[in-house]
């Protein structure tokens, strides 16, 4: 009986021994092995909060883009209507022919002065819209034709708004009095 304690007490202490040395081996690789693991995790976790901020933040700058674009747009084709009311009440009729006119309001010229000037990057639109409503005040400057300044305008809002180069426009055909298909207006008696 002696001999069979003796020999459970040799195991137990070989099992020590082996225990010892796999706690003392293996196990700090293996917690090493987690901890980078975890730091991993974690720095994934951080990696893709960061992205996804950015995700947002460019979304949320589209939009604006979008938005400012929009109100561009829609201040650049609101000054030529304005334009074209304009010139329906200031442009002499052709010697065979009359000008239909186009009515716009004070408020709809100020409301498309001041969407040009919040939307507009390029301050020649500005000076050349205020060129055609009020005319150029320079003292004996030869005056450009109203149908010039409207193509110089819309080449200017072409570039504001991307469209590519400059238009060649011919400046006898740039603006329309009258058309040859206008209804007959009827006669009440």
């Amino acid at each position: 009986m002696d001999t069979i304690i003796l020999i459970l007490q040799i195991v137990f202490i070989l099992g020590l021994v082996l225990a010892s040395w796999f706690l003392k081996s293996y196990f700090p690789k293996y917690l090493e092995e987690k901890g980078k693991n975890l730091a991993t995790k974690e720095d994934i976790e951080e990696i893709t909060r960061k992205v996804e901020s950015v995700k947002a933040e460019i979304e949320e700058n589209k939009l604006i883009f979008q938005k400012k674009y929009q109100l561009k747009h829609e201040a650049c084709l609101d000054a030529l209507s304005l334009i074209d009311a304009h010139f329906s009440h200031t442009l002499q009729p052709p010697k065979d022919g009359e000008i239909i006119k186009q009515y716009a309001t004070t408020e709809n010229a100020r409301t498309v002065h001041n969407k040009l000037i919040l939307s507009c990057e390029n301050k020649d639109i500005l000076k050349k819209y205020e060129e055609i409503m009020f005319g150029d005040a320079s003292v004996g400057k030869q005056q450009t034709p109203p149908t010039d300044l409207l193509n110089e305008f819309r080449n200017l809002i072409r570039k504001e708004l991307g469209y590519g180069s400059d238009l060649e426009l011919n400046h006898g055909k740039a603006w329309f009095g009258k058309v040859g298909f206008e209804p007959k207006e009827e006669k009440t008696a």
